[in-house]
């Protein structure tokens, strides 16, 4: 025994502690459980048996969030069936799972997430045939699924071949989330070609999930959720309905969110009308991007138009941006349609194009939500910790090095970056802190993993790859025109973007067909896949 284990061994309950909760849950249980009679005490304790997440921790990639086959082999044939009968709730991927629900009965499973579900592994185990059939439908009352996107499926095959066996199968379930996270690809369902029947739960009392089209939210409001409260719904298009138009006030529902990444033209006449039925709401969030509007959305309509009839809402979180054109609406007009009393703290600003449209941009703060989209060059700035993913567009004005300080400022835990730009600058970064006087700053996203840069020009790529500009220590998937990275890197020899691109795994290049790429390119970024 060497002494460090000897060291460890000696220290008091408290001190192991303290250090255990430093580490992972894996790595607890892998190092100290079956070591001593007393580490065993310890480590069974409900702190680290009761949820383990049996995945790379910090999972970045994620194609591949599998643990290795030493330490599965020894949770499956040592660890687990020791503690099975404690474990609570799992976090999996899909090509482990099996392997590890067959490891031990797990009387105490009900909740459970999994990663990369893929649809031909849903096919095979939320079937009343399989294995695991007794679990998922008479324990798990929690379920997470987070879809493998990859798969070139339709959106029928989706919804039949793993949201209709969930509903099918798991009959004690009271909260699901399906498919919902931040990233830019996500999977969604459509009900347009199912009835009532398919996914019917008088169980389902949490509901998170992404959809085609508006009618597509209509549907799961239609009655076949009975004891629906929470509805977290992100809508890909709001457009125009094809279903009846309902009045019906939606008694149960407390809790409302809905998110659209896509402009639309419907707000006024599909989103207003259904939050007006929602009288009995306690809590509503509200992201939008509406069109053609001949005013902007601001304090007064939001009033009249929707709190005022959701009397008993208290809590209101909003990101809306409104285009419009000829609108004559100034800062302070409407500064003063949001009264200190009626809302929360409100931020906003004001975008004015040459081409005669206008742009405002109000949200609530503090920000609950993890996205923000279309930031222009007016953004003022702020604290925002619960944002993960942002969009930078502006397509009449070029983003400054400042205007990235500010971003990297304001968003501390940005993990992915769209910037779409189409005007050059006229100078360099470090041109511009030279014509103020001052010295530029190098510009560090210390949590980025995806960077999407979508510009006409080559200044955005010098701007985040140059590492004088920009430091992104844990980029791994770019995408990028192809000419601009064989610019940018001198063909891949520069030593200026070599440190921001070692790391990346994944490159995406708009607009090309795949090829066969030089000896250089493969050296310059060691880890491509």
């Amino acid at each position: 025994m060497n002494s460090s284990i000897v060291n460890i061994m000696n220290l008091p309950d408290e001190i192991l502690i303290i250090i255990w909760n430093k580490l992972s849950k894996i790595d607890v249980l892998y190092s100290f459980l079956n070591v001593n009679r007393r580490f065993d005490k310890l480590v069974r304790d409900k702190i680290y048996t009761r949820s383990i997440e049996l995945i790379k921790n910090n999972c970045e990639d994620e194609d591949n969030c599998s643990l290795s086959d030493q330490i599965l082999d020894r949770f499956c044939f040592d660890l687990l069936p020791q503690i099975h009968n404690i474990i609570e709730q799992f976090i999996l991927e899909s090509f482990s799972m099996e392997r590890i629900l067959y490891a031990g009965n797990y009387p105490q499973l009900c909740q459970l997430t999994l990663v990369n579900f893929a649809q031909e592994l849903a096919i095979r185990v939320l079937a009343d045939e399989s294995y695991f059939a007794h679990i998922f439908k008479s324990q798990i009352t929690h379920l997470v699924v987070l879809i493998d996107y990859t798969e070139s499926r339709s959106y029928d095959d989706l919804r039949i071949n793993v949201f209709q066996r969930i509903f099918s199968l798991l009959t004690t379930l009271t909260d699901l989330d399906f498919g919902q996270c931040s990233r830019s690809l996500h999977p969604v369902l459509t009900f347009n070609n199912s009835s009532a029947d398919e996914c019917f739960s008088s169980t389902i009392v949490n509901l998170r999930i992404n959809v085609r089209t508006f009618d597509d939210c209509q549907c799961l409001l239609d009655g076949r959720l009975s004891q629906l409260r929470t509805f977290i719904v992100r809508i890909d298009f709001i457009s125009n309905s094809k279903l009846s138009v309902n009045n019906t006030d939606i008694l149960h529902l407390e809790c409302f969110s809905l998110t659209s990444y896509n402009q639309t033209l419907d707000y006024d006449s599909h989103v207003v009308p259904l939050l007006r039925r929602m009288r009995y709401l306690q809590q509503l969030t509200l992201y939008a991007i509406v069109t053609n509007r001949s005013t902007f959305i601001d304090g007064i309509h939001l009033s009249n138009e929707i709190l005022d009839h959701i009397p008993q809402l208290q809590t209101f979180n909003f990101n809306i941006i409104t285009y419009t054109y000829a609108n004559n609406q100034l800062y302070e007009n409407i500064k003063c349609t949001f009264p200190n009393g009626k809302f929360s703290q409100v931020d906003f600003y004001l975008d004015q194009y040459p081409n005669g449209e206008a742009r405002s941009h109000i949200y609530s703060l503090p920000y609950k939500m993890n996205v923000m989209h279309d930031i222009s060059s007016n953004f003022p700035g702020g604290l925002f910790t619960n944002v993960h993913v942002i969009w930078l567009a502006d397509i009449f004005c070029p983003f400054e090095h400042k205007f990235y300080d500010r971003i990297a400022r304001s968003f501390p835990f940005l993990t992915e970056l769209t910037v779409i730009n189409y005007i050059p600058r006229n100078y360099k970064p470090l041109q511009e802190a030279n014509n103020n006087n001052q010295v530029s700053s190098v510009i560090v996203f210390p949590h980025l993993t995806h960077l999407h840069i979508c510009s006409a020009n080559i200044n955005v790529a010098e701007q985040f790859l140059v590492d004088n500009n920009t430091l992104l220590p844990r980029l791994i998937h770019l995408s990028i025109l192809y000419r601009y990275i064989e610019e940018v890197t001198e063909n891949f020899t520069c030593k200026a973007t070599r440190r921001n691109c070692v790391n990346i795994k994944r490159l995406n290049f708009f607009f090309s067909t795949q090829f066969v790429h030089c000896e250089e390119f493969y050296l310059y970024f060691p880890c491509y896949k």
